[in-house]
């Protein structure tokens, strides 16, 4: 087996390398960035009825969603309690109201108080389904984020990954905390490799229905679908440009994979490298002017970056014999990667030059696919650390491992960008 590229050894050779999965080990650590305590008391209910929740109350949803934005520490009490939330210096906390609603709906008030002088700082109203309450709550921590930290939060935003369903591997989507779970593909023949498309209303991703890895672009919303770039017979490794929407992807012509970036729209390609060597796991820079890709023109898979116009190629990591699927953080900062360690895969990151590496996961099985969340604080990936591959999300410190997918065997995730209106609120606010 050609080591460097399973993926490609996989196309060329045989499907079952492609059944090969995806994992990520993670140390349960403790964070090395600062966060914020913050209560979260219940939310107040109809008295004398019941409420029939489809998984966990609004309260439950805060707190999920404030813990995973690694942002905060939770601190939760049954009721407002002034003395506990000021012994564990939560200068704010967060609760609710819930009513009755017209047409069998609820009105879903949340707030964010001071805790020392009870000062409403936020709030907001929503009137929902049942059903749609864990949106709403998502919506509402979002700008509870925003309001306390000035960032954008996650909440709101959602993951596509790779799921094994009666024993087929299908694209499923989901919120970013694997809820609502919904399956997209329902072919007979493996998908795989899904990222968003700009606008998040559609998933591109790798289809065998003709017995050749080929990129597919499918609507989210309708489910109608169309094949990309049919002038190749193999094309693989999509990366959505974070700007123009364009899809960087590895394409094998003449027995050797190379990069090629085109439109979704117009089918346009171009060709990016011109090496000996095979390309692919391309990511763009998050300002689009430039590309991390993996490798093997140095003997051995490495990560390697170079100008979006495919100039200036330069080999970005060097510790390791085994460093692939890179992917740049939105923060411009870092990338995170998988590196080979004695036979297993662990998630590394390191600066944009390549120093200063740190090592995410360690004596948990295998890991790989690691995907940054918009804001660059959290990595979503898969590991097989209980026994089969699953989703996980951690802070970009490898501290917080909290598990999103509870059945099946789960890989690949990929984070969605920001909603449009957050994408336009934050460009304004650069300007």
């Amino acid at each position: 087996m050609n080591k460097l590229f399973p993926f490609v050894f996989f196309l060329s050779m045989a499907i079952q390398v492609f059944a090969s999965i995806d994992t990520i080990a993670v140390d349960v650590g403790i964070s090395v960035f600062k966060t914020m305590p913050i209560g979260v008391v219940p939310f107040t209910e109809p008295s004398g009825t019941s409420l029939d929740w489809p998984d966990e109350k609004p309260h439950e949803v805060a707190e999920r969603d404030l813990n995973l934005s690694g942002r905060f520490e939770i601190i939760s009490v049954p009721k407002f309690d002034l003395v506990k939330l000021s012994r564990a210096r939560a200068k704010f906390y967060v609760t609710g109201k819930i009513e009755k609603a017209l047409n069998n709906k609820i009105k879903i008030d949340c707030f964010l108080y001071a805790t020392q002088s009870k000062d409403l700082i936020l709030g907001e109203s929503y009137t929902v389904s049942l059903m749609d309450s864990r949106k709403a709550v998502h919506e509402f921590i979002d700008k509870v984020i925003y309001q306390l930290w000035g960032v954008h939060g996650v909440a709101s935003t959602k993951l596509a990954w790779v799921s094994k369903i009666d024993g087929v591997k299908q694209i499923v989507v989901a919120d970013y905390d694997g809820f609502h779970r919904r399956q997209l593909t329902f072919d007979s023949t493996i998908s795989m490799m899904p990222v968003w498309s700009h606008d998040n209303e559609r998933i591109i991703f790798v289809s065998f229905r003709n017995n050749k890895p080929q990129l597919y672009i499918k609507d989210v919303a309708t489910g109608t679908q169309k094949r990309l770039f049919k002038k190749f017979e193999q094309t693989f490794s999509p990366a959505v440009n974070p700007k123009t929407g364009e899809i960087l992807f590895s394409a094998i012509t003449d027995g050797k994979t190379d990069l090629y970036v085109g439109d979704p729209e117009t089918q346009k390609s171009r060709r990016l490298s011109f090496l000996k060597s095979s390309q692919t796991s391309p990511s763009w820079s998050p300002n689009s002017s430039e590309i991390i890709f993996t490798s093997d023109r140095g003997g051995s898979p490495q990560i390697y970056v170079m100008n979006s116009d495919g100039t200036d190629m330069r080999r970005m990591t060097f510790m390791g014999r085994y460093n692939e699927r890179a992917s740049w953080a939105p923060t411009g900062d870092r990338i995170v990667y998988t590196s080979m360690d004695d036979g297993k895969m662990n998630i590394y990151t390191c600066a944009i030059d390549g120093s200063d590496i740190v090592q995410l996961t360690s004596n948990s099985g295998n890991n790989e696919r690691p995907s940054w969340s918009p804001d660059g604080m959290l990595i979503a990936f898969s590991s097989n650390r209980s026994g089969s591959n699953q989703i996980y999300i951690m802070r970009r410190d490898g501290s917080n491992v909290t598990r999103i997918t509870q059945g099946g065997e789960n890989t690949a995730p990929t984070w969605s960008w920001y909603p449009i209106h957050k994408q336009t609120k934050h460009k304004e606010g650069k300007e």
